[in-house]
């Protein structure tokens, strides 16, 4: 079965200011945006420092191990070893992923949408994670995420569908949402300053 996780950490002194706004209301967003888009099943779990309380009770949780999380602990997830689509709180699922999802189920690499200012090389705003990469995890020792995902052998996913899994800043806010199927946001803007736009009011729900 396929996985989709995220993390949820209370900010503390390594958390930058654009992600201080976090809360249970953005996980329970992003599960509901997967929910609406997937027609395949599901595990939904959300890699926690405590216990929430989720109005949605499909939400499973997991324990962070780090005792400070920082952007590093974004690795963990991998530790999972399952098909598995990760992302940040700050994501928006906009049209039907399953064959995103397939992907997860059947390849043999994990994939990354390219990076929306450097576009030779990756970035880590959405992966697409096969069985077999539990390494990512057990191999880490605190490096930067996005450095670290680049050492590893992965497709790019706007090769394998292009304008499918893209940045807000790099590309919808300039082109249209067009055949978006996942917005990833990454810095400012977020989707709770975007409430005048019809897109984010028709999927961040």
């Amino acid at each position: 079965m396929l996985t989709v996780a995220t993390l949820l950490w209370q900010p503390n002194a390594r958390s930058r200011d654009f992600s201080r706004c976090y809360d249970e209301i953005w996980v329970e967003k992003l599960y509901r945006g997967f929910r609406r888009n997937l027609t395949l099943p599901f595990r939904f779990i959300c890699f926690v420092d405590r216990s929430y309380s989720f109005t949605e009770p499909d939400i499973e949780q997991q324990r962070i191990k780090a005792p400070r999380p920082d952007y590093g602990t974004c690795i963990e997830p991998y530790g999972l070893g399952v098909p598995m689509i990760l992302v940040g709180l700050d994501t928006i699922v906009t049209g039907n992923i399953d064959h995103l999802a397939e992907y997860c189920l059947t390849a043999d690499r994990f994939a990354l949408p390219r990076d929306p200012y450097h576009p030779k090389i990756v970035c880590n705003g959405v992966a697409l994670v096969p069985t077999g990469h539990k390494k990512l995890a057990t191999r880490h020792r605190g490096e930067n995420d996005m450095e670290w995902v680049r050492r590893f052998p992965h497709r790019i996913i706007d090769d394998l569908w292009p304008g499918q899994v893209v940045s807000y800043k790099g590309h919808v806010k300039k082109h249209g949402i067009g055949d978006t199927r996942i917005c990833f946001f990454h810095g400012l803007e977020k989707p709770h300053q975007l409430p005048h736009v019809a897109w984010v009011k028709e999927h961040w729900i």
